[in-house]
């Protein structure tokens, strides 16, 4: 009883962990602050290990075929189109392929092994999930106009080898780990003759007070720092598209920002310059992407697998039986 709830239970999850991977691509695509790669890859990798899990351990056919089917129709709540619809079935028949690869693969073997097995199947999946994304991602980009690159370009280290030739300043000081607010101040005190003549003026000083002490300056900066953190730190968000505290990294801030003018120059091309191939090129390079990733996750699913068939065995929620079989062999 406990082996046929267990088979229901990952038929279920199938369901769950599909209509979740979906999701999270629908935000990475409309959510440009929400996560494009940790989330998804989460949900993708739960997604796998379910497919594969049910592959190994549920027999009825009609109950595996059935969870796949209502796993792959829950994009629809998220795309939709005809051509989508052509996509999505022809990337059912390929995940169906793979999980007929693995149920065969675990048959033909004398001793278990589950991540040999998923591998079997590895491509035909990979390659399914792979299209489907890309169709959703099409599909949604085309009909809002809004194009959000996927993936985003990670430009952190290059900003982090630019800044130091633009501002030579920043050579001596942790620059991977330099904070918005930490920058700010020291471009303020790159300029301090212009930094310190704005801050007089806007306390209201002319030219002739210049000759105040040192320490009546140093309470001035003192006092105004606040206000100039504030204002540069508002102008860094609007810049960036997003709510900044000045504790972000700020190779991370030029990142974002670069790839928000790259999303903003391709929606504007295609909204005013008529380009309809622009999705289709960005959607490309997602799958090509996503293919690439999906690779490589796939074999790390392999064994998380047979780390979950491993543990239900364990824990005695599927039983596994030895039988006398007979082979042929060449003598």
């Amino acid at each position: 009883m406990k082996t046929r709830i267990t088979k229901y239970v990952i038929a279920g999850l199938m369901v769950v962990f599909g209509a979740l991977a979906w999701f999270s691509v629908e935000r990475a695509i409309n959510v440009p602050s929400s996560s494009t790669w940790l989330v998804p890859s989460i949900w993708f990798i739960l997604f796998y290990i379910a497919i594969a899990s049910g592959a190994i351990l549920i027999k009825d056919k009609i109950v595996l075929i059935s969870a796949l089917v209502f796993s792959f129709l829950a994009n629809f709540i998220f795309s939709f189109s005809f051509w989508h619809i052509v996509i999505l079935f022809f990337s059912f028949f390929l995940a169906l392929a793979g999980l007929e690869r693995i149920s065969r693969d675990i048959k033909s073997n004398i001793k278990f092994d589950i991540a040999k097995s998923v591998r079997t199947g590895k491509i035909m999946l990979i390659l399914a999930l792979s299209i489907i994304i890309t169709s959703q991602y099409y599909v949604e980009v085309k009909d809002t106009g809004k194009i959000n690159i996927i993936p985003k370009f990670e430009a952190g280290d290059a900003v982090n080898q630019i800044l130091p030739r633009i501002y030579p300043e920043l050579k001596d000081s942790e620059k991977s780990d330099l904070t918005v607010d930490e920058f700010i101040l020291k471009m303020s005190k790159e300029n301090s003759d212009s930094f310190l003549g704005n801050i007089l003026e806007s306390q209201g000083l002319d030219e002739k007070q210049i000759g105040v002490s040192k320490s009546q300056i140093e309470k001035i900066i003192a006092t105004d720092q606040g206000k100039i953190l504030a204002e540069q730190r508002k102008s860094f968000s609007e810049i960036a598209g997003v709510p900044l505290t000045g504790q972000e990294k700020i190779s991370d801030v030029f990142s974002d920002m670069i790839n928000n003018k790259i999303n903003e120059f391709f929606s504007t091309s295609l909204e005013k310059d008529s380009m309809p191939f622009l999705p289709f090129i960005a959607s490309f390079i997602l799958f090509l992407t996503v293919a690439s990733l999906g690779s490589f996750l796939g074999s790390i699913c392999g064994y998380l697998s047979a780390l979950v068939f491993w543990i239900l065995r364990k824990i005695n929620l599927i039983q596994v039986s030895k039988v006398m079989v007979e082979m042929e062999i060449v003598e």
